[in-house]
C-alpha cells in the first residue's frame, strides 16, 4: 500500500488550511461590492476604482516570491505570523485613506494587505507538499479549494451588506479584525519544515534557487494555466458589481448576497475533484475544467449580445465557470508541484506567475472599461483562449502526466 504521508505526526487540519489559503481571497473579494461607492467617494472613474483590485493583485504576486524563502529560513508558521502583521498594517492604511481623503493611500493599503495575506496560498501549498505524497496531495488540494469556493462567496455577501448598511470603509475594519483572527489557525498548524536553511534569504542563494525553479518549463506552463483560470474569478469580482449595481440597479447589499450563488459551482467542482481524483488523471481533469469554463463564458457572451443582461445570465454562467475553475486548479497546481523538489520556492513561483497573470488581465479590464456589460464575457473568453494556446503550444497535444514519474513508498 502506498504511504500517504511524507512526514510523521499530526497532519495539518484542513479547516486551518482552508482559512489560511483563502486569506488573500477574502481581502480581494470583500471590497468588490464597494467599488461603485469608492468611485463615487473619491470622484474617480469606475476603471480607476478597479485599480484597487489590480494593486491588490500586484502585492499578491510580489508576496509569493517573498514567503517561499522566509518559510525555508524561519519555518512555515513564522512566515504566517510575518504575513499577518503586514496585512494588518495594510488594513490600517486602507482605513486611513478615508479621513485623509487619499485614493493613493488606499492603493498603498491594498498593496500591503495583499503583500501580507499572500502568505496563505504559498505556505499552505508548501505545507501540503511537505506532508503528503502526490496522490494524497491532490485530494487535500481539492478539499482546500473549497476555500476558493466558500470564502469569495461569503466575502461578497459580507462586503455588500457592510457597504449598504454601514459604509465602504467598514470593509477595511472587517479585514483588520479578520487578519488578527487568523493568528489562531496559524498557531494550530504543525511545523513541517524539518531543517531550516540559513542561506535561504541570501542574495546568491535566492537567485540560484529561483533560477532553478523558473527554468522548469512545465512548472511555468502549468502556473500560467492556473493564472488564466484564476483571472476569470477576479474579472468577475472586479466587473460584476458594476453590472449588478450600475447597469441592473441592484443595491450593494442585494448584489452582495446574490453574488454568493456562483460559489455553489465552485463547491461542486471541489467535491467532484476530491471524489474523482482516483478515476481520472490530472491532465484529463484540467481539460475537463477548461471545457466547463469555456462553455459558461460562451453562454454569458451570447446572452449579453442578444440583450439578455440580468443577474440570471450573469450569475448562472459564473456558477458553472467557477465549477470548472475548481476542477482545473486542483489538478493543475498538483501537476506544477510535481515539477520541482523544492516545494517552498516552487509553490512561491507558481503562485507568483498565477497572480501576475491575474494582475495583468485586471489591469486590461481597468484600462478598457467602457461601461458595457460585454467587457466581462469578452475578457473571460480572451483569458481562456490564451490558456488554451499556452497548453497547446507548451505541452503538446497529449501531455503525459508527471504523476507517472512520482515516487511512492
Amino acid at each position: 500500500m502506498q504511504q500517504e504521508n511524507r512526514l510523521s505526526g499530526k497532519p495539518p487540519h484542513i479547516i486551518s488550511l482552508i482559512l489560511l489559503s483563502a486569506f488573500a481571497s477574502m481581502g480581494a473579494v470583500l471590497v468588490t461590492p464597494a467599488l461603485p461607492s469608492i468611485a463615487k467617494y473619491f470622484h474617480i472613474s469606475n476603471g480607476t476604482a478597479q485599480l484597487t483590485v489590480t494593486s491588490f493583485l500586484l502585492g499578491y504576486a510580489v508576496g509569493q516570491l517573498l514567503y517561499g524563502p522566509l518559510a525555508n529560513r524561519f519555518g512555515r508558521k513564522p512566515a504566517f505570523y510575518i504575513g499577518i502583521c503586514i496585512s494588518t498594517l495594510g488594513s490600517l492604511f486602507s482605513i486611513l485613506s478615508s479621513p485623509l481623503n487619499s485614493f493613493y493611500i488606499l492603493i498603498l493599503g491594498r498593496s500591503l494587505e495583499a503583500l501580507g495575506s499572500s502568505v496563505g496560498l504559498v505556505v499552505c501549498f508548501t505545507i501540503i507538499n511537505d506532508f503528503y505524497f502526490p496522490e494524497r496531495s491532490r485530494k487535500v488540494v481539492a478539499l482546500m479549494t473549497l476555500a476558493f469556493a466558500i470564502v469569495p462567496g461569503i466575502a461578497t455577501g459580507i462586503g455588500g451588506v457592510l457597504t449598504q448598511y454601514i459604509s465602504w470603509q467598514s470593509c477595511f475594519y472587517f479585514l483588520f479584525i479578520y487578519g488578527l483572527v487568523l493568528l489562531y489557525p496559524a498557531i494550530t498548524l504543525p511545523e513541517t519544515l524539518k531543517i531550516k536553511n540559513v542561506n535561504a534569504l541570501k542574495k546568491r542563494h535566492l537567485i540560484k534557487n529561483y533560477t532553478h525553479v523558473f527554468s522548469r518549463k512545465n512548472l511555468i506552463i502549468y502556473s500560467i494555466i492556473f493564472g488564466f483560470s484564476t483571472t476569470c474569478s477576479y474579472l468577475f469580482g472586479a466587473e460584476g458589481p458594476f453590472i449588478g449595481i450600475h447597469i441592473l440597479h441592484y443595491s450593494a447589499g442585494t448584489y452582495g448576497l446574490l453574488g454568493v450563488l456562483p460559489s455553489i459551482g465552485a463547491i461542486v467542482g471541489s467535491v467532484f475533484t476530491a471524489k474523482c481524483v482516483n478515476r481520472f488523471s490530472a491532465p484529463s481533469m484540467v481539460k475537463m475544467g477548461f471545457v466547463v469554463e469555456l462553455a459558461a463564458s460562451v453562454v454569458m457572451l451570447l446572452s449579453f449580445i442578444f440583450g439578455w443582461i440580468s443577474l440570471i445570465t450573469l450569475l448562472i454562467p459564473m456558477t458553472f465557470l467557477l465549477m470548472g475553475h475548481s476542477i482545473l486548479i486542483s489538478n493543475v497546481s498538483s501537476l506544477a508541484m510535481l515539477e520541482t523538489e523544492d516545494k517552498s520556492n516552487g509553490s512561491a513561483a507558481m503562485s507568483f506567475i498565477c497572480m501576475t497573470v491575474a494582475m495583468i488581465m485586471t489591469l486590461v479590464l481597468s484600462l478598457s472599461h467602457s461601461g458595457s456589460a460585454l467587457i466581462l464575457p469578452n475578457l473571460l473568453l480572451l483569458s481562456l483562449f490564451l490558456m488554451a494556446g499556452i497548453y497547446w503550444f507548451g505541452l503538446g497535444h497529449s501531455p503525459s502526466s508527471p504523476e507517472k514519474s512520482s515516487t511512492s513508498s
